[in-house]
């Protein structure tokens, strides 16, 4: 027998521990310790432990154990049921993104610090993943799809015909506490439209967003949009606050509606804003109430550019919504968030217009529009309205072989997977077992192959779904 081993590791603190019951003769090294204590983990066996100290350490090692064995925190196992759902439900955002004229990149997964820190300044620094310094180069994880995606436009900016419209659908990383629909990986649609400052452009992104959730099946029963315009927004603050206070009203304006109404007024009462004031803004529900305020020229642009985006949508999806602000700071004009018509989860998808981030990263000057839509919040709604697509993870064929057959069946399952999925029991099990697997597997049909089926030319086939079975020439499958 070929003992096999693995690598474990405790923290300093716990090996000190087991150095202790070594010392006092408990055990004979610090080995055996956690030999024993892992063999109480995975069987189950052992005596009963005296020293109460002792119980205490194999606890911990234990814990330790069982923990560095598991998937980390915020982060999916996708088992073949689980991809198969995911691969139905990214086949049909990739084909109404298509079908909307935007095609399809892929950025590396890991950017340099200086490029995802320069739009969020060092405050992201704490959810990035940071890889190993190597040398000069400093590293992490990207986090989002539009900065990457923005440094790609950048290197062929001048060459590309305008509008240039991308989309990426990959996973991302981002350090933080999980929780439902926000996990540390995540897979996220991320849409950007660059070089075009018409309202036809916001108009296009929101409406792709929209036709990506009724592809799903989704209606305006289930989801709506919240739509806003930051110069809006921004025109009719700096009516009542300071223009070094926006940043910090926005921040708050933005998670309002997560917070208590003390906490809203505790917040607006530390940066030294009338919350009457700011009640009398949020208070607007439609674009005519917004007009009946007192309107500098930003609000009073942003005002007209909302108008004009939103008679381009459907308003059977579209609702404005003053506060809606999106945190990040680039933001220019049009933003939106979408959310399930209850609010049960978090935001579906969320973005808006960002004129200047291109010029930001060193670019010449350049309106871009899009968003950003998570995988793991979306399915969230979609199990919540029972739209979750069937996993379908069986083959087409499941060729059962009756006899001493392998040779001339193994041509015929060559000659079919030209066409279609096929599988073959591997291990040779009789008739009733090879059948068993098939089932299991969720085989679709089953083919028998025998040496009266080879003589005649003539397979059965199985419907496993009816129990029907027909006779088919080979030729024809």
């Amino acid at each position: 027998m070929v003992m096999q081993t693995m690598q474990i590791r405790l923290t300093p603190g716990l090996i000190e521990e087991v150095k202790k019951l070594v010392n006092r003769g408990i055990y004979p090294n610090t080995s055996e310790c956690v030999r024993d204590a892992v063999r109480r983990l995975i069987t189950g066996a052992g005596g009963k432990i005296e020293v109460p100290e002792a119980v205490e350490v194999v606890k911990k090692i234990k814990k330790e154990v069982k923990e560095q064995f598991q998937k980390p925190k915020g982060t999916t196992d996708f088992y073949p049921e689980e991809m198969s759902v995911r691969n139905n439900i990214f086949s049909k955002l990739r084909q109404t993104a298509s079908r909307f004229g935007f095609n399809e990149i892929e950025t590396p997964a890991f950017e340099s610090l200086d490029l995802l820190t320069k739009k969020s300044g060092e405050e992201i620094l704490g959810q990035i993943f940071t890889l190993e310094e190597k040398g000069d180069e400093k590293f992490g994880l990207r986090f989002d799809l539009t900065v990457p995606i923005t440094r790609m436009f950048m290197e062929k900016q001048k060459e590309l015909p305008k509008p240039v419209k991308w989309y990426g659908l990959s996973r991302m990383w981002r350090y933080e506490r999980p929780q439902a629909g926000r996990l540390r990986e995540f897979y996220q649609l991320s849409v950007e439209l660059f070089g075009c400052e018409k309202a036809d452009a916001d108009a296009e992104v929101i409406n792709l967003a929209v036709s990506c959730l009724k592809s799903l099946g989704l209606t305006s029963e289930d989801f709506y949009v919240k739509v806003n315009n930051r110069k809006l927004l921004q025109g009719l603050l700096l009516g009542i606050a300071k223009k070094n206070q926006l940043e910090d009203l926005i921040r708050i304006i933005d998670k309002s509606k997560k917070i208590t109404d003390k906490e809203f007024k505790d917040s607006l009462k530390g940066i030294g804003v009338d919350y009457k004031e700011v009640n009398k803004i949020l208070k607007c529900k439609t674009l005519e109430d917004a007009g009946k305020l007192k309107l500098n020229k930003m609000a009073k642009e942003g005002l007209e550019e909302l108008k004009e985006v939103m008679n381009m949508l459907d308003n059977k999806f579209i609702e404005f919504d003053i506060s809606i602000a999106r945190g990040l700071a680039y933001y220019t004009g049009t933003v939106f968030e979408i959310y399930d018509k209850e609010e049960k989860f978090r935001a579906i998808a969320g973005g808006g217009r960002y004129d200047k981030l291109v010029e930001l990263y060193g670019g010449a000057k350049t309106a871009a529009t899009g968003f950003g839509m998570g995988y793991s919040t979306l399915t969230l709604l979609l199990k919540e309205k029972d739209l979750l697509p069937e996993p379908d993870t069986g083959v087409d064929y499941f060729v059962v072989m009756i006899g001493d057959v392998k040779e001339k069946a193994l041509d015929i399952i060559v000659d079919l997977r030209k066409k279609y999925s096929v599988d073959y029991d591997l291990s040779s099990r009789n008739m009733k077992n090879q059948l068993k697997y098939a089932d299991s597997v969720d085989a679709k049909k089953v083919i028998f192959i025998g040496e009266e089926e080879l003589k005649s030319g003539m397979l059965t086939v199985k419907d496993m779904k009816t129990g029907k079975q027909e006779k088919v020439s080979v030729d024809i499958l």
